[in-house]
């Protein structure tokens, strides 16, 4: 339910947006019916919850993205679904726990309860939709009641206008204005002693809403902006539609007519604009002459029609374009500033199971174990045939919070959700903040999602004891529920080297980077090329990342809307490559051109440039920043001919390296014995970063193996000069 009015509300601000955006345009869009139709975008856009979803630039962060990330306030704990509990968290709704004494209702959690606005919207929509439909069934009785037959001319003009005879007309004692009622069955109505010289006019134009179906249309805008009653926005919608609905009409009407024939239709708009039909049946008929208002207006219209030549065609087409562009929008959301971030090793251990279980049986054949001494303080929710199988919250935050449930709720401690390979591929591309997977089996890949803020919630004065809860919760079920859940259901544990080669890459062989830049130098990115089928002569290349060289960051390419895995894709273009029609992936700079040109205009192939040297992809992310976050001593010394001299020993917090995750990076070769200043982070048996002044070298310790690199690009200063002033800062700091 609170999905449901999230999704309402967010369908009404987009609607009335691009209600505002229809608006402004109105005075360029000079077509009556183009303008007219466009009023369905904004009908759409207030009842179809979808959507393109435009992607937002990632902000720069202060620090490594992937730091963040590794710091949720909360860990990805999966506690299990306990028997005595499976009924799904929000359909419960208790007081606050904790409260023995206190007020006798909850008033608070009353008026956050969606069920109460659920109701609220369910009553007014009802009532605003029930009343046009009573009103209106009651003026068609009334019209069918007391309606009369038509004089013969009238009968025979209608017969030529229209000769299939869809519409009928009827004469109505209680009608002033002529009019067309009926979607199914439309039926002209006249009011007694209409002249006959107007009468083709009336007819005419009447003929032209039936013909267009003109009132199904506005029934359609009456129930949708009932839906949204509670946006006054909708009035202005509703009689924004009914007047660009009658200008339509009249430019329609008068399209083929002389100048002679259009002054006499004007005049009878004239002699009917004393006319006006029954109160509150303006939306849901089809009249001559129904606002005296825009009588004005109408008239301009008809006498002076708008000449449209190739510019103003041009003009409206562009706005056409824009307001569909913006119809289609339904959200939009961050990209992601980096690959993907490591997943935590889990090694299974039959052992691992839980002594004392409550076990929960799950919809997708699993079972799941909570530990029996916390399934008190838990809530569990398992829904069936669905991606997120599992939810578990915190007992006390959820109830003091009023019971929302969902992920976005108070008391939300983890869910576990599985996905398909292509799923799984999927999610590689995107920021998995939130998301870690820990176990793959039977061709799905399972995952925890757990909050990456604070989700405790109590009112209780003393909270002690709640907040002493909630802290065992994230302590234990981290560490028991993963192991029993792969163990139990003889999953494997996932890893990162299980997709991903020791470099970062997705695919293995070579690698080789190019850097693009716009014209104006708003965007610069450098891009990571190899080869996802065959490897060497013959293998198409393909864009597998591309680094951010402005914000640094990088990201992963990952085929999108394929329906079909990375391995089947790629097979695709390499068995179309060797039937000569994608010769253009057989190299790195023609691969790097055509991913380009899908998101920049213009692109040319001398603007690629490529990067000399062997790609160390996700060099800061993968070995780095581990090491330098963890170090234990960082200092400088200078080495002579191998040997450590003048060591200088620096302390204090983990240093902050504002500029290297900035930086891209490429393999150098081992420079022998070492000479010169250099700057050292140790971090003992998690390896060891050497930054040497030498030639800006950069050397990488673990395992008793020494790895050798250099920046891509000849940055304004080597990583050397910044961790140097770095510790000199850090020294003038001990000192004061």
């Amino acid at each position: 339910m609170a999905d449901f009015l999230r999704t309402l509300l967010v369908l009404t601000v987009l609607g009335s947006v691009l209600t505002g955006l229809l608006l402004l345009a109105r005075p360029l869009i000079k077509s009556r019916t183009v303008f007219y139709y466009l009023w369905l975008l904004v009908l759409l856009r207030l009842c179809l919850p979808v959507g393109v979803i435009v992607p937002l630039p990632a902000r720069a962060q202060a620090e490594p993205p992937r730091t963040e990330i590794q710091q949720p306030v909360t860990q990805p704990a999966q506690p299990e679904v306990r028997p005595a509990q499976p009924q799904s968290p929000s359909g419960q709704q208790g007081q606050p726990a904790g409260q023995e004494t206190g007020p006798a209702f909850d008033w608070r959690g009353l008026l956050t309860s969606p069920a109460l606005w659920i109701t609220v919207w369910g009553l007014g929509a009802a009532f605003c939709l029930g009343r046009q439909v009573w009103g209106y069934r009651r003026f068609a009785r009334l019209v069918r009641g007391s309606g009369e037959a038509p004089e013969y001319e009238a009968l025979a003009l209608l017969a030529r206008l229209d000769p299939r005879g869809r519409v009928g007309l009827t004469v109505c004692p209680h009608v002033s204005s002529p009019m067309l009622i009926g979607v199914v069955r439309p039926v002209i109505v006249l009011p007694r002693e209409v002249e006959q010289e107007r009468l083709g006019d009336i007819l005419a134009h009447e003929l032209t809403h039936a013909r267009r179906h003109d009132l199904l249309y506005k029934w359609f805008a009456v129930a949708v902006t009932g839906l949204h009653w509670f946006n006054p926005l909708m009035m202005v919608v509703r009689r924004q539609l009914n007047r660009a609905c009658e200008l339509s009409c009249d430019a329609a009407v008068v399209h083929d007519l002389d100048a002679v024939g259009r002054r006499h239709y004007g005049e009878t708009l004239l002699a009917m604009a004393a006319k006006q039909p029954p109160k509150g049946m303006g939306l849901l008929t089809a009249t001559l002459c129904e606002e005296k208002a825009h009588l004005k207006e109408r008239l301009v219209s008809v006498m002076r029609p708008v000449k449209k030549g190739p510019a103003t065609a041009a003009l409206t087409l562009a706005l056409v374009l824009i307001l569909t562009g913006c119809a289609a929008i339904f959200g939009a959301e961050p990209t992601p500033s980096a690959g993907p971030e490591p997943d935590p090793v889990v090694t299974p251990d039959p052992n691992a199971l839980l002594a004392d279980p409550v076990l929960c049986d799950l919809a997708n054949g699993l079972t799941a174990a909570l530990p029996a001494d916390l399934t008190e303080d838990l809530l569990v929710e398992t829904p069936e045939q669905r991606e997120t199988f599992l939810s578990v919250y915190d007992r006390r935050s959820y109830e003091a919070a009023g019971g929302t449930g969902g992920i976005d709720g108070m008391g939300w401690l983890f869910s576990v959700a599985r996905y398909d390979q292509i799923a799984f591929e999927q999610s590689l591309g995107l920021d998995n903040s939130g998301r870690s997977f820990f176990a793959r089996g039977d061709g799905w890949y399972y995952a925890c999602l757990f909050p990456t803020d604070v989700r405790y919630y109590s009112e209780e004065a003393d909270q002690t004891e709640a907040l002493a809860a909630w802290e065992e919760l994230n302590r234990r079920l981290p560490e028991e529920f993963l192991p029993d859940f792969i163990a139990r259901n003889s999953l494997e544990p996932f890893a990162s080297s299980d997709y991903f080669t020791a470099d970062g890459t997705l695919f293995g062989g070579e690698h080789r980077y190019i850097n693009y830049h716009t014209p104006d130098w708003s965007e610069s990115i450098t891009l990571l090329l190899s080869q996802p089928v065959r490897q060497g002569e013959g293998g198409i290349w393909c864009v597998e990342g591309y680094f951010n060289n402005q914000l640094g960051g990088s990201a992963l390419v990952i085929p999108r809307d394929t329906g079909m895995t990375m391995a089947d894709y790629y097979g695709q273009l390499q068995e179309q490559a060797d039937q000569g029609q994608r010769a253009d992936l057989l190299t790195p700079e023609g691969a790097a051109l055509d991913w380009l040109s899908s998101r920049y205009d213009g692109v040319t192939a001398d603007q690629l440039a490529p990067v000399a040297g062997e790609p160390a992809w996700d060099l800061w992310y993968r070995e780095l920043s581990p090491i330098m976050s963890e170090a234990l001593t960082v200092g400088t010394l200078v080495y002579a001919d191998g040997a450590e001299t003048q060591v200088e020993n620096v302390t204090g917090e983990p240093p902050y390296y504002p500029t290297l995750y900035t930086r891209l990076w490429v393999k150098a070769e081992d420079p022998g014995t070492l000479n010169g200043p250099a700057v050292v982070c140790d971090a003992g048996e998690a390896g060891t970063v050497i930054f040497l002044e030498q030639d800006g070298l950069v050397g990488v310790e673990q395992g008793g193996e020494m790895s050798w690199y250099r920046g891509a690009y000849d940055y304004e200063e080597s990583p050397y000069e910044v961790m140097a002033e770095l510790c000199r800062s850090m020294s003038v700091e001990e000192r004061a």
